[in-house]
């Protein structure tokens, strides 16, 4: 399992510049690549990158890590095309989890009974490694409760 790193520290689109930029987006998508990298050379037939849902929805203040998370997530998509013999997958996760602020990046479902903050990823995430999960590849699966339908 590869978690990507996202700074909660939210900084507003006209504030990044090359420093910050690189601190919340460039340093963390290189130990992205780097673990995809180490994972393949050590044989590993189960990949499983785990993402913010706020590559998906984006946020106020959150662009670079909206950004990381969803090249991390397309970074997901092209592996599992090039490591055939392997199952790399996404796993989506409410943006909480990192410590984001979901009042900025929060869930734009309408169900009235998503499950905020009592989701467990773990048994997803191990199904995912397992071998019943070994014809899955490429995909992203969202694992928030219902907070983004």
């Amino acid at each position: 399992m590869i978690v990507v790193d996202v700074d909660p520290t939210p900084t507003p689109v006209g504030e990044l510049d090359d420093a910050a930029i690189d601190r919340l987006w460039e340093q963390p998508m290189r130990s992205v690549i780097s673990a995809l990298q180490e994972a393949h050379r050590d044989g590993r037939d189960r990949i499983v990158v785990v993402v913010p849902t706020i590559g998906q929805s984006g946020g106020a203040s959150y662009a670079a890590q909206a950004a990381l998370a969803e090249a991390a997530r397309v970074l997901v998509k092209s592996a599992a095309r090039q490591w055939s013999d392997r199952s790399v997958n996404a796993v989506v996760l409410d943006p909480s989890e990192w410590g984001v602020d979901p009042a900025v990046s929060g869930p734009v479902s309408i169900a009235p009974r998503a499950r905020s903050g009592v989701v467990d990823p773990l048994p997803l995430i191990e199904w995912l490694s397992g071998d019943g999960a070994a014809d899955v590849t490429g995909q992203t699966v969202v694992c928030d409760g219902g907070q983004w339908m």
